[in-house]
């Protein structure tokens, strides 16, 4: 009996899908396949074999050790004894600091610079320059020349505190001098150009005269001092003669004169006696102040003692003039005398204090001294010793 298959029944459309498909299709498709199993690849063949092991090499037997060097002998090369040292040297004071030079080259070379000044201004008076740039540049060239002048001294010597004092006094006593020769030389009738022409030939040779002066002399600051405060005491004491011994009232031969002997007086006495003082600056320096301090107190003493009044004659107001030059002229000297006591027992100056240099150590009877070195050995230390006992 032949049965029939039935034929697949025919699938109508869906009235929303418009596509058609075959009913045949879905049966044609396979069916799906379970994925193939991996086969396992065998294992890799071992390697060789590990090498064997090497033997370790016999140990080498140990050479026998030299034998030890001898020791040196236990006392090593004496050495000879050093040489004895020689007496200590004795104590020199300490020479003026570079600072203390260059100040006193700095007092020189200012006053040869007045002296410039002083022959710049005389140039002005006799061409009669009326141009100030000129005349800045003349002034400038003069003070400039003579302090180029005053540097090249301090070049050349060797400048300390005795020659920059004696320097300076010796430009003052020289314009002061220059000064009261304009009475004598040039009266009545004088002009500017004459009296600056006094003053620069008075002030240059002054300034000449006392750098060369302080060079030859090797004065100490205070002899210089010294030598200022009796040009000072001369002025004064000549000052004192002329207002007491003018007659007229007025300036001239008589007063002028004094004047000069005082100071000139002074200033020579002072170059006599300085080189034969001891004194330090600082006795110098209160000698002069007390001198200074006993004059304003003989001054103020005077003006307070005399009496002024309305409608005195000029013989009185002579008079009282005459009182306190007298009184200041007292004060002064009176003044010098009580500080050169009250300074008395000040030291000297460090170049003439003999007690200021270290003695030299006594030596031994025997005259000859002992000396110590350190000895250094190997595995030794010790001392060495030289020398008589």
């Amino acid at each position: 009996m032949v049965s029939e298959t039935p034929s697949p029944a025919t699938v109508a459309p869906s009235p929303a899908d418009t596509t058609y498909r075959d009913p045949t299709l879905f049966a044609q498709q396979p069916q799906p396949q379970p994925a193939p199993q991996p086969q396992q690849q065998p294992y890799p063949p071992p390697q060789q074999p590990y090498p064997q092991p090497q033997p370790y090499p016999q140990p080498q037997q140990p050479q026998p050790y030299p034998p030890p060097a001898p020791y040196p002998a236990p006392y090593p090369q004496q050495y000879p004894p050093p040489a004895p040292y020689g007496p200590p040297q004795p104590y020199s004071p300490p020479q003026p600091g570079q600072m203390s030079r260059r100040i006193h080259d700095g007092e020189v070379i200012a006053d040869f610079a007045v002296v410039g000044t002083l022959a710049a201004i005389d140039i002005l008076i006799r061409q009669d320059v009326d141009d100030g740039s000129a005349g800045t540049v003349i002034l400038l060239a003069g003070m400039f020349g003579g302090g180029g002048a005053g540097y090249l001294l301090t070049q050349k010597y060797e400048v300390d505190a005795g020659a920059a004092h004696m320097t300076t006094l010796g430009l003052i006593v020289g314009a002061a001098n220059g000064a009261l020769l304009v009475e004598p030389l040039l009266a009545p009738e004088y002009d500017a150009e004459d009296v600056m022409s006094l003053l620069f030939l008075g002030s240059a040779i002054g300034t000449l005269g006392g750098f060369a002066y302080g060079q030859a002399a090797d004065l100490t600051e205070g002899q210089s001092t010294f030598l200022g405060t009796t040009v000072l005491l001369g002025s004064a004491t000549a000052a004192l003669g002329a207002i007491t011994g003018s007659r007229d009232g007025e300036f001239g031969n008589w007063e002028n004169g004094t004047l000069a002997i005082g100071l000139d007086a002074g200033l020579l006495a002072g170059a006599l006696i300085a080189p034969s003082l001891h004194w330090s600056k600082r006795r110098s320096r209160m000698v002069l102040a007390g001198t200074v301090v006993g004059a304003l107190v003989g001054g103020m003493i005077a003006g307070m003692t005399t009496n002024s009044e309305d409608g005195e004659s000029a013989a009185e107001r002579e008079r009282n003039g005459e009182v306190v030059a007298g009184a200041m002229t007292a004060g002064l000297w009176a003044g010098f005398g009580l500080g050169i006591i009250m300074t008395r027992d000040y030291a000297p100056d460090p170049r003439f204090n003999k007690s200021s240099s270290v003695p030299n150590p006594p030596r031994t009877h025997s005259g000859t001294s002992t000396s110590f070195a350190p000895l250094v050995g190997e595995r030794q230390l010790g001392l060495m010793a030289g020398g008589t006992w």
